[in-house]
């Protein structure tokens, strides 16, 4: 990913005469944008070309759809470390940018980071180049459409040792979560171990209510992903599968418009989460099913109308392609977030389908990264 995001930065260099002051004062420190000393039309046509450039002879986009560039953000993940919160240095693991301000994330969540950062002086933080400490992250997360805010506190120890920072924001959240960390590697999910409070927020895309637990995935900016899904459920038809379809939210966003959706995903909590909301929606033609993607079509085949799939960064793979190459279903709908992968899948998809159409969207305004959606239909 370093060889694609030099690319991006070397076609932003093309575009040195368009450069303004960054209206952030940690951009070119934090890693967390790479892009805001451009102004955000300058931004899409660097992502625009960018995008282009990896599609190659695959596809062509003509424009990328643009977000709202600032406070879009439903998730924050902060990192504390050496006596710092914040987020990474720009192309550095090994050191923390001590923010007191992100402008990415929503009104709200700032406010409530600004109490948090107040309050955590004398809670030992976590030392992840060593493995000593005790608070790993601090997980901020807020429903664009309802406003609910969740806290989720990531440690290495089963402690609470958190009861000021926890009393200080309380009563300003909606739900409030410890979650247990404790192995080598840098994650900033695991182990609920205690829900102090609710220990889940909602969302509502388009009058369809989400539950969204601590662990559970949502896309991070809640204005784009409904212009996509409203565009994916124009795109299927009669019995779809829905592919890595995490926490239901394509499955029941579409759910009206066909006969019915199996959504298929690898995590239990996400699953248990699915099914309850589809109940919490009222929708009997939405099921969903725990497996790995890859063993579901070895172990069931594919006997859809439509394939819906949001794969994680690392795409679908060989593995999975030839799977729905073999199948000869109809339509295959590919929502993905990263250009790379997706240009590596779609080049063996191009072999038994016609790529009917390629959009790009703007889903990380201020950063490197974006969103593509395709639909393939059989040759």
């Amino acid at each position: 990913m370093k060889k694609h995001r030099k690319l991006l930065l070397s076609i932003a260099d093309r575009f040195t005469d368009k450069r303004i002051a960054p209206p952030c004062m940690y951009a070119g420190n934090c890693g967390g944008c790479a892009l805001q000393h451009f102004d955000y039309n300058t931004q899409l046509e660097i992502k625009k070309e960018y995008c282009n450039t990896l599609l190659n002879t695959v596809a062509c986009v003509d424009t990328v759809e643009p977000s709202k560039p600032l406070g879009y953000r439903n998730r924050m993940d902060y990192v504390t470390a050496f006596g710092k919160i914040g987020l990474r240095r720009q192309g550095s693991f090994k050191h923390v940018v001590d923010l007191h301000d992100c402008l990415l994330l929503q009104n709200t969540s700032r406010r409530i980071f600004a109490t948090i950062r107040e309050k955590l002086s004398g809670v030992q933080d976590y030392d992840y180049l060593v493995h000593k400490g005790y608070l790993r992250y601090v997980v901020l997360r807020q429903g664009f459409n309802t406003g609910q805010v969740m806290v989720n506190f990531v440690v290495a120890r089963q402690e609470n040792n958190l009861e000021a920072v926890i009393n200080a924001v309380y009563s300003d959240v909606d739900s409030i979560s410890l979650i247990l960390s404790d192995g080598l590697a840098d994650l900033s999910y695991g182990k609920v171990f205690e829900d102090i409070k609710k220990g889940y927020i909602e969302e509502s895309l388009d009058g369809i209510i989400y539950q969204i637990t601590p662990n559970s995935f949502f896309q991070a900016n809640t204005c784009m992903t409904q212009i996509m899904y409203r565009e994916i459920a124009k795109q299927v038809y009669g019995n779809v599968l829905d592919m890595y379809c995490g926490v239901g939210s394509i499955s029941l966003y579409v759910a009206k418009q066909v006969e019915c959706v199996t959504g298929v995903e690898t995590n239990h909590e996400a699953v248990r989460v699915a099914g309850h909301n589809a109940t919490l929606n009222g929708m009997n033609n939405v099921s969903f099913v725990q497996a790995d993607a890859l063993e579901y079509l070895n172990s069931y085949g594919v006997h859809y109308d439509v394939v819906v799939v949001d794969p994680p960064r690392t795409g679908l793979g060989p593995k999975v392609v030839t799977k729905l190459m073999e199948s000869g279903v109809g339509r295959i709908v590919y929502m993905s977030c990263n250009p790379v992968t997706f240009t590596q899948d779609a080049a063996m998809l191009v072999d038994r389908y016609t790529l009917a159409w390629c959009k790009a969207y703007d889903m990380f305004p201020q950063t490197p990264h974006l969103e593509l959606l395709a639909v393939f239909d059989k040759k």
